[in-house]
């Protein structure tokens, strides 16, 4: 089927602002995305026919800082064990000088008040801005930002502060885990007994490494474990393109799995994954999802139900696309932890500059889709395929999702005694 256009008139270099968040579903037919459009308003659309169509939500109190640089989201959701409706955003405002917070209920559709997380110096160069938002285990939200990548000064140019409320009254100064390093930061929650505490996956743009960080709430402090060291990617590309390295929690064990180029169009570029157990922590590299090939901007999926992950990039593992010029959007499933990856899928309908794309992090028991949105660069516009997606069903309250997955196999009806029925045909 053909590339559905969400919404047209997005915000210039929408890439280079990580301006383009979800679908974030709450049921297979039900999801939400949030972007920003060409006056650098901040926008939630909402399908209720898994993608055919899109509705502006809540128009009169969406965020309309018109001087918006680079934004996050996070959606309750990717928290283990939470099972609220919150999309948490932040942004960073450069007229204004301050770092921004607000909530989206998908549970009405309503936009909360804008707070003010802090007061930074915000560039008015987008590349020059980061931000990331996460809600802890404990449910205490943190916002990160850098408001001017050039400049170092903590609780003036860099900044993180945590909130019990929503940051209605309650604001605390956090330690920063920005520096001279000039890094890019995806907070995530921590797997610890005090569950306050976070983990972050940081890029560090000065010498070119990949970092995992744990953050101590009790202590106030960091402790930074690497990655990967010494990409062969600078510090303009880093920063213009920031989405070449993503993350996803996963529910079961907790570990934080990730996806990252090593470099960028060039033969030597390495499409990498690692699995990181928070404890030690251990970096564990799994299977790169292909090499010595031009491909870019990653989005990734996790399936909580039964931890099959989905990551979406622009450029085919064929290396025959120009990248930044012609390119598809394809993904690739991995059913076994990133030890191996399936088949390339074609996603898009038809290759142009596309330059970034999003899946929403996660599904849990209510089910969603495999629907990456992405972004078309000269035509200013946000796109899915609703042809081209992966429905993941509801989980069965009660029914384990062995039983499930082995039932719809055979297309039998997700109605007890499902164990009886499934062993009949001979799959348990």
């Amino acid at each position: 089927m053909a590339d559905v256009t969400i919404n047209g008139g997005t915000a210039l270099s929408l890439d280079q602002r990580t301006g383009l968040w979800g679908p974030y579903w709450t049921s297979p037919s039900v999801g939400y995305v949030i972007f920003q459009v060409s006056d650098n308003s901040i926008v939630v659309l909402k399908t209720t026919d898994s993608g055919a169509n899109w509705t502006e939500q809540d128009t009169a109190n969406n965020p309309t800082d018109n001087t918006t640089r680079t934004m996050a989201v996070y959606f309750d959701q990717e928290t283990k064990g939470d099972s609220g409706t919150i999309l948490h955003i932040a942004w960073v405002f450069s007229s204004a000088n301050t770092v921004r917070y607000v909530q989206f209920d998908t549970s009405d559709d309503t936009f909360g008040t804008i707070r003010t997380v802090d007061a930074l110096t915000v560039s008015a160069t987008a590349v020059d801005s980061d931000v990331s938002v996460v809600k802890s285990v404990s449910g205490r939200v943190y916002v990160c930002a850098s408001g001017d990548m050039d400049a170092h000064t903590e609780n003036t140019d860099h900044s993180m502060r945590s909130s019990s409320d929503g940051f209605a009254t309650n604001n605390e100064s956090e330690l920063s885990p920005y520096s001279t390093d000039e890094e890019l930061v995806t907070l995530m929650p921590g797997a610890a007994a005090d569950e306050d505490d976070i983990c972050a996956v940081v890029v560090d743009t000065i010498n070119a490494d990949l970092e995992f960080w744990k953050f101590d709430a009790s202590a106030n402090t960091w402790g930074v474990t690497a990655i990967d060291t010494g990409l062969s990617q600078n510090q303009a590309i880093m920063r213009g393109a920031k989405r070449f390295a993503v993350a996803v929690s996963r529910h079961s064990d907790e570990h934080i799995l990730v996806v990252y180029w090593n470099d960028r169009d060039t033969a030597t570029a390495d499409f990498k994954s690692v699995d990181i157990t928070q404890a030690t922590p251990t970096i564990t590299g799994k299977t790169d999802l292909h090499s010595s090939l031009d491909s870019y901007f990653i989005s990734m999926l996790i399936n909580q139900q039964n931890n099959d992950v989905y990551v979406a990039y622009c450029g085919s593992d064929a290396g025959d696309e120009a990248i930044f010029s012609l390119v598809q959007v394809y993904f690739k499933k991995s059913d076994d932890g990133m030890a191996s990856w399936g088949t390339e899928q074609t996603y898009s309908d038809a290759d142009d500059d596309l330059r970034m794309t999003h899946m929403g992090r996660t599904v849990g028991s209510a089910g969603g889709r495999v629907m990456p949105s992405f972004y078309n660069d000269d035509l200013d516009t946000v796109l899915i395929n609703d042809g081209n997606d992966v429905e993941i069903a509801a989980e069965a309250a009660g029914i384990p999702i062995d039983e499930q997955m082995a039932a719809r196999a055979w297309g039998i009806p997700m109605t007890p005694p499902i164990r009886q029925q499934v062993v009949a045909y001979g799959e348990l």
